[in-house]
Order: C-alpha cells, then sequence, then structure tokens
C-alpha cells in the first residue's frame, strides 16, 4: 500500500471531484488569468456580470470590478463585499431569482 498520501490525495481532489459532481467548473489556474491580489478569475468575473447585469456597459463593468477589488482590501473583514453580494439595486453581483 501506498503511503504517498498528501493533503491533494486525501482532501483537494476529492473536494474538487465533488463539486464536479454537482455541476461545478473545475478551473484551472494556468488556463485562465486571475488577479493574485483578490484571486479573482477576471474574465470569468466580467463574463458573469455582463450575463446578470445586460444594461452595464463593458467600462461600468470595468469600474464596477475595481469598486469590488478595492472592497475587498477594506479592515472590515469582508463587511462591504457581503453588502454588494446582497445588493439587489441596479447592479447584482448574484441573480438569486435566476440563480443558474
Amino acid at each position: 500500500m501506498s503511503k504517498n498520501h498528501n493533503e491533494d490525495t486525501r482532501v483537494k481532489i476529492p473536494a474538487i471531484l465533488h463539486l464536479m459532481r454537482l455541476d461545478y467548473e473545475y478551473v484551472s489556474l494556468k488556463d485562465t488569468f486571475y488577479d493574485k491580489e483578490n484571486n479573482i478569475f477576471t474574465d470569468i468575473f466580467k463574463e458573469s456580470i455582463a450575463r446578470i447585469n445586460p444594461n452595464l456597459s463593458v467600462g461600468g463593468i470595468t469600474r464596477w470590478y475595481k469598486e469590488v477589488a478595492l472592497s475587498l482590501e477594506n479592515e472590515d473583514l469582508g463587511k462591504v463585499f457581503f453588502e454588494s453580494l446582497r445588493a439587489t439595486a441596479d447592479k447584482k453581483l448574484i441573480d438569486f431569482e435566476n440563480p443558474l
């Protein structure tokens, strides 16, 4: 029996496989760009925001990305970011009415 058990074999890979069975999509770090300051996949973020908020322009989405990234740098333990998740006004980060 192999003794090469580590965090990857015991935790990470089983968790990834379980989430993929629940229809989550695995995104490899080597296949995409992400902002290392806040761990946001910028392309996925912008595409998703455009789909959820069709009234926003490309410039508006870029500005909003900068706002979200800045809110993650606050020392408020994520309070500002959490409030933006719950917002239902003119811009939404999550479409709670149509989650898929």
